[in-house]
Order: structure tokens, then sequence, then C-alpha cells
């Protein structure tokens, strides 16, 4: 987008940032929870103004454990789940290989395509998730790192993050760094 202001963008990661990780991955609407307070918080960046996408890999449709229906179904239950607590969803885009891919986080294609689409800019846009791939990708996209300790956040962290993709800001959940973010604009 040149000139002008454009709407800003929030990207995050879905299972372990808005919805819990289920070890056998979340097949049906019926896998879905969501973290205490990630609505709450995704309502709050919906009424400052923001687009929010989600950035998320979901191999179970390559390796067969799952359709693309049934992925669009949890996606469809997810943004109505989302949507009943305020918050609004402007994207979800996903990667369903199972190899490396340019859109498959760590790669950063995902971002990148949200980006564009939102005509944002990555230097000031955040990549929340809890794992270091999703770090990665931020990196790789340009996009502020940040990770929360949700999800599989706590385990990257005892594992140690990898020095090329600092700085990263660590939050507990998705909810302080929405509180966080907005701060900072404000």
């Amino acid at each position: 987008m040149s000139g002008g202001a454009s709407v800003p963008l929030f990207l995050l990661d879905r299972d372990g940032v808005v919805v819990v990780n289920r070890k056998d991955n979340i097949k049906t609407p019926a896998g879905l929870t969501l973290i205490p307070g990630a609505a709450e918080a995704l309502a709050r960046l919906t009424a400052a103004g923001f687009d929010v996408a989600i950035c998320t890999n979901q191999p179970e449709v390559a390796r067969g454990a799952m359709s693309h229906a049934d992925l669009d179904a949890v996606h469809d239950a997810l943004t109505r789940l989302l949507a009943a607590k305020g918050a609004r969803i402007a994207s979800i885009l996903c990667c369903t290989c199972t190899r490396k891919t340019p859109r498959m986080k760590p790669a950063a294609g995902m971002l990148r395509d949200a980006l564009a689409r939102f005509g944002a800019n990555p230097a000031e846009t955040p990549f929340v998730g809890d794992q270091v791939d999703d770090l990665k990708a931020a990196f790789h996209a340009g996009c502020r790192r940040v990770l929360v300790r949700t999800g599989l956040g706590r385990k990257a962290l005892e594992d140690g993050l990898p020095d090329y993709v600092q700085p990263v800001a660590i939050y507990d959940d998705l909810a302080a760094a929405v509180d966080a973010h907005l701060a900072a604009r404000r």
C-alpha cells in the first residue's frame, strides 16, 4: 500500500495461541477449546481497528487425517466462537503440506501473503506464536517476533531460542501480548 495509513495488522498462530493444543490435533469443531482470555484479547484488537489474520500449519490434511472440508468446518466454527465474543478474524491462511514449502512455517510465505493482502508494514506487524518455527517465520517475513508461554511456548523457552530471531517479546499469553501491543501504540 503506498501513501496514506494502512489499517494495522496483527498476525498469530492458531494452536497454542488462540486454541488449546491437542496431542492428536484438532480435526473437528468439537476439538476447539479457546485459551482463556484469547477471544477477549482479539475483541480488543478488533475494537482498536486492527485486522487479525491467523497463519497456521495444518499438515493433518496432507496426512489424510482430515479433509479440506473438515479444516474449513473447524475454521468456520473458530470464527463463530470468536465473533460471539466480539472478535473478528479477517483471514485464516493455512499450509496443509507435510514437506517444506515456501508457505509452511518456518518459511514466511503465509505471513508475506497476509502482509501483502492487507497492505501492512512488516516492521510494524507482530506475529504471535508458541514455537520456534513461528519466530523463524516472523523473522523471515520481517515481522516483530512475539512468543507466548501457552501451548508449546514454555518448552520453546526451555529448549532455547536461536540468537538470530532476537529480539523476541515474551508474554504469558495472547491477552498479555495484545495488551502490551495496544499500550505501546497509545
